[in-house]
């Protein structure tokens, strides 16, 4: 979560800036293709981290299965704008892209709140979907600035909130 939520935040911060920097503004939308490679230093920290735990449980199988849902349903959903943006040549269907996003972190936090009866997650659920509602109503390039902070705020910062508990538990 620690790293997903600080490298989102620095890809969307690094496209608003190339934005404002390229002539051809298109090309910085090419930081996203960073993904794949940080999907894999996620796939190799998870597992390092899964070997190092003791007691994998049954809860804990459901909610890798919510957020390997999470990724199949963000491939699928930038594949379908894809093709229907440039099927129609209209780029505007793009503007959707950060709040479909920022909504579909929130249903998984909210999953994952239920799943480990968390309630600080239904608030950090709240802030995504909250920001998904008002990049509706801003340009492309502050959607970015809301994602990274939703992205801090909703997934960083709880990561080191669940870390810091676990350190204190000894778990």
């Amino acid at each position: 979560m620690i790293f997903w939520g600080y490298f989102v935040a620095a890809a969307a911060i690094f496209n608003c800036v190339l934005l404002y920097t390229l002539t051809d503004t298109y090309l910085s939308f090419g930081v996203w293709l960073l993904m794949v490679p940080a999907g894999a230093v996620s796939y190799f920290i998870e597992r390092r981290v899964n070997r190092k735990t003791l007691v994998k449980t049954h809860i804990d199988k459901i909610s890798a299965i919510v957020w390997m849902g999470y990724v199949i349903s963000i491939i699928v959903f930038l594949t379908v704008i894809h093709i229907i943006s440039f099927k129609y040549a209209n780029y505007h269907f793009f503007l959707l892209t950060t709040p479909v996003i920022l909504t579909m972190i929130g249903m998984g936090q909210f999953v994952t709140a239920c799943i480990f009866r968390k309630k600080m997650w239904y608030a950090f659920s709240a802030l995504t979907w909250i920001g998904a509602v008002v990049c509706a109503f801003l340009e492309l390039d502050i959607q970015f600035i809301v994602l990274a902070a939703c992205m801090i705020l909703g997934f960083a910062v709880p990561g080191h909130i669940m870390n810091h508990q676990a350190k204190k538990s000894h778990v």
